[in-house]
């Protein structure tokens, strides 16, 4: 009997990769994932998590589950034939790094994401937490936890104090602004509580190479997010240029040395070897493989490779420049589910939805379609965008039950 259903491989399980898998036809497809990344991380909770309002449970899902019906692999693709439709990988394993295998495929799904980008600038891979997945997550947890304690050791001045609770993070988008507010309500509240002789000590400061922060947003959203941090004491260094990142310091060119006892890195993103190394092209800033408006990639020689689409942070459609974001992950992979199930021929078309940002003390900024939010407000809907976010009602009524406890009894602070 002839083989009916297509042979489908999707390389990456984050938002596009897992989004497009749950998507697809089980009877059509006979679906495949490759990833190093057993689980998928709802990228958009992980500040909150690390900070102690969500369960790590609640911001992840396994990527093999009981009704999964799909195949998984934990490997990575090393390289593509895309002539004879092959690929070939090696485990995910540090003991099994030598071994390799093949996969075939009908049709190819490229959505490997993207890495963080240091910039080249020393000590960041080595004393930086980032926020790219839970184990980030758990980590920053752990080293915020850790400040804490070390400061509260016998014999230490209040210099050493201040300078071990001095947290810097980053960058000034919306992942480092949501997690220094996050940082900000649990000082202010459960760590006041748990240490009640450093109450006064701890500071926080966003650093950003750009001239100001939350760039996707209007310049009256920027003024009213900067008077917010104000007056909750989170300094907000602009244009500032890092040099170095130390185990309890950076440098800056503005501003020197200076100390701290976290670094936590939310900015630049750089693309993985894979991408590199394929014949494609590729954007000319940040590498990402060069689509056309059907999510099919170009080869290097401007033609359409068969069979291949790209989407999620590592693709961008030609000319378009969308943001590397799961919103956009998402909508790629929901529209190219539809035209592999049912052959749809109309051209994807991004829907830009209202992006919001936590600053705080149920604070926050929302730039919409018609018009745009602060206040409480903005912190409603950032707030309903986190439940919707996670995609079973499991999932939604334990986000709800952590907004409650964190309410009545304060936050999960234990470190991990």
């Amino acid at each position: 009997m002839a083989r009916t259903q297509h042979k489908v491989l999707i390389v990456g399980s984050g938002w596009a990769g897992s989004t497009l898998c749950s998507n697809l036809s089980t009877t059509k497809h006979d679906i495949t994932v490759i990833s190093p990344s057993p689980t998928t991380p709802y990228t958009p909770l992980l500040a909150s998590a690390a900070c102690g309002l969500y369960d790590f449970s609640l911001v992840e899902t396994p990527v093999r589950h009981e009704s999964s019906p799909f195949k998984f692999i934990q490997g990575k693709v090393r390289t593509i034939d895309f002539e004879k439709k092959t690929c070939r990988c090696r485990p995910f394993f540090s003991d099994l790094e030598d071994e390799r295998f093949e996969l075939s495929y009908d049709i190819i799904i490229l959505a490997p994401g993207c890495l963080n980008q240091t910039f080249g600038t020393p000590g960041v891979l080595e004393n930086a937490c980032f926020v790219r997945n839970v184990a980030d997550a758990m980590l920053i947890r752990q080293r915020v936890a850790d400040c804490f304690e070390k400061a509260s050791l016998p014999g230490r001045t209040e210099q050493e104090q201040h300078d071990l609770l001095h947290f810097v993070i980053v960058g000034g988008g919306p992942t480092g602004i949501e997690l220094s507010a996050e940082l900000c309500d649990l000082f202010k509240h459960s760590f006041a509580k748990l240490y009640p002789h450093l109450k006064a000590k701890p500071s926080i400061a966003i650093h950003d190479v750009a001239p100001n922060i939350l760039s996707v947003f209007d310049a009256k959203l920027q003024d009213y997010a900067l008077a917010s941090f104000s007056k909750r004491g989170v300094e907000v260094v602009t244009s500032s240029h890092i040099q170095r990142v130390d185990a309890d310091s950076i440098t800056t060119v503005e501003h020197g040395r200076i100390p701290t006892g976290l670094v936590i890195w939310a900015t630049g993103n750089r693309c993985t070897r894979l991408v590199e190394s394929l014949p494609v092209k590729l954007t000319p800033r940040l590498p990402r493989i060069v689509t056309d408006s059907f999510l099919r990639v170009y080869g290097k020689d401007e033609q359409i490779l068969p069979d291949a689409y790209a989407l999620g942070d590592a693709a961008d459609i030609q000319d378009a420049s969308l943001p590397t974001t799961a919103e956009v992950a998402c909508q790629k992979a929901e529209y190219l589910a539809k035209c592999l199930n049912k052959g749809h021929e109309a051209p994807f078309k991004y829907q830009q939805k209202a992006v919001v940002a936590y600053l705080g003390q149920r604070d926050g900024v929302v730039a919409g379609d018609e018009h745009n939010l602060t206040g409480q407000r903005a912190w409603m809907a950032w707030r309903s965008k986190n439940f919707w976010w996670t995609r079973s009602w499991r999932q939604k009524v334990f986000v709800v039950v952590a907004w409650a406890l964190d309410w009545l009894v304060g936050r999960g602070i234990a470190p991990v």
